[in-house]
């Protein structure tokens, strides 16, 4: 995508306000609030970020959390790496502890913590060989910078320590669940009663949600917390009788985190069926009685009358119609002359049918004061009626009052929704399935379906969501990102509120085989698509760009650094450079087919010129502005602007017809970048689609390009590029999704929006500067199918190392093998970083390499030409201190210094006493650093051996050892130190500033 220099400056110069660099005062990088601040917190990594003496290791036979613990034996110990922390917060640190064995009763971790002053707290462990917690809440005392866990095993057992934590005291987790809830029945009313929660910060409330199982929508009530009680009681009322009521409870604290609930479904009772069931009549009536039995105007429960039963009497009512198989609720009140009546009263419910009485007996107690009892009954089959009965033979009196005999409706058997009935396929292509179903219902609703997937001999699912729509009757789901000619199991489930999920509906489906977007598409076109389809998730191709006044050179680079050829040749038709336009198109041709003769793949992208521009229009051209009236114009056919346009492709399709009449296939990759502002096609979404549906069109329709597989190639999303969706042109005219990415930005986010665009076809990275990670795409990013390094960005940003032992990883596909084996470098004295000769005399290229560290104060480079060592050039470094007094400027690489030992440049100083710090940065992220006093003004050759070069306190990262076989990134940054605030220049030369290898001692 950049002019052919080489000097991709607009990427390098936008990245900076991505880059976040540091010196030793700069704090630690920023972390949501109470976020871990430890990195390695469960030695998943191993034991990275964690300093260690004795032998403590890495095990994965015992675990808290994860796969993995650390092991300290006896008389063994270590210490977190250090954690910076600030004062006016209070952290939480805590750790999960279990032992070997038995016989230990007391153990202690502590936290140091140090800087200016030094202190140290404790964790207590009770020797338990079950996991067990510990924490302690620290608030940095005045001059307290950094904390870390350190341990030392004094015990007689081993122990392991798993999931340590040194975070901001900020609540983050979750209430524990409310107990389940006891219910009282009534017509209109339910009353609740549950036990509380618990939280780390203290639970605040408890969210109650209710609704009949027919409605649409929940109620939802809040019940305070109270600390002082450890049940809590809510009564539901003004319901509806005889009706099911759906019930979800859980609890939440004051910072808004909740618990899981706790679900069920609750009735109301209907009519009561107990005549005189209050007594309020003033009597017994209908009541039959034996014994001394009288109604009582005094402490009734409710209502100006009760009944009073003396010892040796009991009362039963008139028979009640029952139904067969049906649920009764059986209530009463009653209290007691006697708290401890022995035994206590007889209370049951008779059921007759045919000549047959089941007595169901039910709940009794002697109470001094007023107290509910219940039960539910279900009849049998053949029941024909009911009476409740009460007989007191307890020695006291016994009181009753509001009884209650009341039909139940029938309850669910089950909380969650029905299966989706009817789930089918209407439709399928190679990457898709057009699903069907009909809507479920259940008591507690639903809220979504969960869509479960895999191919049917793997035994990972993956699963989808598709959100609940009110008064939908039947669900419609394109289920997209299958590979093709396979056979996938999928299931659909319904899922509720809460935590209630249906049974699955299964069915089986075999996808098609997946053509090019162009029907007519070459024989040789379909094979290539089916070599990236048969790649998606198993491996990568390999691919490296090259320009095309030298369109093999890159290419033979990559293969004699590796011993492999890439899998891809790419190249660019470009725009105008000089010399013959025509015979450099047709050397790049040429080349095209040479390389595909070989095995590789060819990719061909354009940098297109603007149309109103002369054939010979440069880069400036290809960067150039474009009005809204004049892209419209390009798109529109009988327009003038158009016929160039036209003109323009019809020149570089005869190239194209060449390679389709021999037969090969390209994976064209036209108007990249093109939700951005870098070329004249982007930033304008809707007018770009219509330009990429004319050049398909042009292509396919009029030029008969069918060897064409069509690459979509948009930047990724960084600060200075635009979502890339609205500038997809469809699944109709684009084969494979690509996405150019630079600065070692290998973010989750671009690759799952590509994958989301995709739908299942085949994705690729399109451009990149910094190779990837071969293991982060395996474990992270797996679909992505090739890459192509972009021109002399292979060896510009990327150590031999590293291009080597990416090309020689298990899943990178490569077009064969060299026969020469990788190269090896010469053992040399020396390794330029930087001698300032390359940059033509341009002060832009220059800034585009050097880069300010903009969290620091002003910093600028120009290229000098009166202060230097040799050569023409050197840096000149202006600079200002002030506030956070400390300016810098830095420079990415990949490179490796091997055998070196020493930092060396030329510099003439500013005497201002302030101090320049030297720091580099390994590919691992481990930072390295050295200072000095800047004196005189003189020139001197500084010469900074490794061995003086430390980790800056706020770095934590690495293994704590330097590491010169993968350099990321060096730079220069200048603090106040002794000196003064305010502005200086520096200036540094001398070939330029390199690695070198310390002269031998003579003996």
């Amino acid at each position: 995508m950049v002019a052919q220099t080489g000097k991709k400056w607009f990427h390098g110069w936008l990245a900076v306000a991505l880059f976040i660099a540091s010196i030793a005062v700069f704090p630690a990088p920023s972390r949501a609030a109470g976020e871990n601040l430890l990195g390695n917190p469960g030695f998943e990594s191993g034991d990275v970020g964690w300093e260690k003496w004795g032998s403590p290791v890495v095990t994965a036979s015992e675990k808290h959390g994860g796969e993995k613990s650390l092991q300290v034996k006896r008389n063994t110990g270590g210490a977190s790496a250090s954690v910076a922390v600030q004062q006016g917060k209070t952290y939480r640190v805590g750790l999960w502890v279990k032992f070997a064995g038995t016989g230990v009763t007391h153990a202690v971790i502590d936290m140091d913590s140090f800087g200016t002053q030094q202190g140290k707290q404790s964790l207590q462990f009770s020797g338990s060989t079950s996991w067990e917690y510990r924490q302690l809440l620290y608030t940095p005392a005045p001059g307290d910078q950094h904390v870390r866990l350190s341990f030392w095993n004094s015990t007689s057992k081993d122990y392991y320590i798993d999931d340590a934590v040194i975070r901001e005291n900020v609540d983050i987790e979750r209430p524990t669940t409310p107990g389940v809830w006891q219910a009282e029945h009534e017509p209109e009313a339910l009353k609740l009663t549950w036990a509380g929660s618990t939280d780390d910060m203290g639970v605040a409330s408890y969210q109650l949600l209710y609704k009949k199982t027919d409605a649409p929508d929940w109620s939802t009530v809040t019940v305070p917390h109270q600390e002082t009680v450890t049940m809590h009681t809510y009564t539901l009322s003004q319901l509806d009788p005889f009706s099911v009521y759906a019930i979800m409870l859980r609890s939440k604290d004051a910072a808004g985190n909740i618990s899981d609930a706790v679900m069920g479904l609750e009735a109301t009772p209907g009519t009561n069926l107990v005549s005189n069931s209050g007594f309020e009549s003033g009597s017994t009536e209908p009541w039959e009685t034996t014994g001394t039995v009288q109604t009582v105007t005094y402490d009734t429960y409710s209502g100006g009358y009760a009944l009073k039963l003396l010892n040796q009497s009991g009362i039963k009512t008139a028979e009640m119609a029952a139904e067969g198989d049906a649920s009764y609720l059986v209530s009463y009140w009653s209290r007691s002359s006697a708290e401890a009546a022995v035994p206590p009263a007889t209370v049951s419910l008779a059921v007759y049918q045919d000549n047959d009485t089941i007595t169901h007996p039910l709940p009794a107690e002697a109470s001094l004061g007023w107290k509910r009892l219940e039960q539910q009954v279900i009849t049998g089959a053949a029941a024909q009626s009911m009476r409740f009965a009460v007989s007191n033979t307890t020695g006291a009196e016994l009181f009753l009052d509001q009884v209650v005999v009341s039909k139940l409706p029938q309850l669910p058997l089950e909380l969650a929704p029905g299966a989706p009935v009817g789930f089918s396929v209407t439709g399928k292509d190679g990457v898709s399935a057009n699903l069907e179903w009909e809507a479920s219902s259940g008591p507690f609703g639903v809220k979504s379906y969960k869509i479960s997937y895999k191919k049917a001999a793997d035994t990972a699912w993956q699963n989808v969501t598709v959100p609940y729509v009110p008064g939908q009757a039947l669900y419609a789901y394109k289920l997209e990102g299958l590979s093709p000619e396979s056979l996938y199991d999928i299931e659909v489930r319904a899922v509720s509120e809460g935590t209630a999920v249906s049974a699955a509906s299964v069915l089986q489906v075999t996808t098609e085989k997946m053509y090019p977007v162009n029907p007519n598409a070459s024989e040789e076109a379909v094979e290539l698509l089916d070599r990236l389809y048969a790649t998606v998730g198993n491996a990568v191709y390999t691919g490296q760009h090259n320009y095309y006044e030298q369109p093999s050179l890159w290419y033979d680079t990559a293969a004699e650094l590796t011993g492999y050829y890439p899998a891809l040749w790419g190249s660019d038709f470009a725009y105008y450079t000089g010399g013959d336009f025509s015979a450099l198109r047709q050397a790049m041709i040429d080349e095209a087919i040479v390389k595909s003769e070989s095995g590789a793949m060819v990719t061909l992208t354009y940098h297109e010129p603007r149309p109103m521009d002369a054939p010979t229009a440069g880069w400036e051209s290809v960067t150039g502005d474009v009005t809204v009236a004049q892209m419209t114009d390009i798109v529109t056919p009988g327009t003038a602007l158009y016929d160039q346009w036209a003109a323009q492709m019809d020149e570089v399709a005869c190239y194209l017809q060449q390679l389709r009449d021999e037969g090969i296939p390209v994976l064209w990759r036209p108007y990249h970048e093109m939700n951005a502002e870098f070329f004249w096609w982007g930033a304008r979404p809707e007018l770009f689609r219509q330009l990429w549906h004319n050049m398909y069109d042009r292509f396919t329709n009029l030029h008969g390009l069918d060897n064409l597989i069509w690459v979509w190639s948009p930047n990724a999303e960084s600060s200075w590029a635009y979502d890339s969706a609205p500038y997809y042109p469809g699944h109709d005219e684009v084969d494979v999704l690509a996405m150019d990415i630079y600065n070692n930005d290998y973010r989750d986010t671009y690759y799952n929006k590509l994958v989301q665009l995709s739908g299942g076809r085949p994705i690729a990275i399109g451009e990149n500067g910094e190779l990837p990670d071969m293991e982060m795409l395996q474990e992270k990013q797996p679909r992505y199918v090739y890459f192509m390094t972009w021109s002399g960005y292979l060896t510009d940003k990327n150590s031999l190392s590293g291009i080597q032992s990416l090309y020689s990883h298990p899943r990178a596909l490569n077009n064969g093998e060299t026969g020469n084996g990788p190269f090896v470098p010469p053992p040399v004295d020396s390794y330029v970083i930087d001698d300032f000769e390359d940059y033509g005399g341009s002060n832009s290229s220059l800034r585009a390499k050097w880069q300010r560290n903009v969290s620091g104060n002003a910093a600028t480079v120009t290229l000098d030409t009166y202060h230097t060592n040799s050569g023409t050039y050197g840096l000149k470094l202006d600079y200002t201190i002030g506030n956070p007094g400390y300016a810098g400027v830095y420079r990415s690489m990949g490179k490796e210094w091997p055998g070196m030992e020493a930092i060396s440049f030329w510099l003439q100083p500013d005497g201002s006493n302030r101090q320049l710090a030297v720091q580099f940065h390994e590919t691992n992220g481990e930072v390295w650093e050295t200072s000095f006093k800047i004196q005189g003004t003189a020139p001197v050759l500084v010469t900074l051996p490794f061995t003086g070069f430390a980790k800056p306190g706020w770095a934590t990262s690495g293994n704590g050892v330097i590491d010169l076989g993968s350099i990321k990134e060096f730079a220069f940054y200048v603090a106040q130190g002794s000196g003064t605030q305010g502005s200086g220049t520096l200036y540094i030369d001398n070939v330029k500033v390199k690695a070198i290898k310390l002269p031998e001692e003579e003996e």
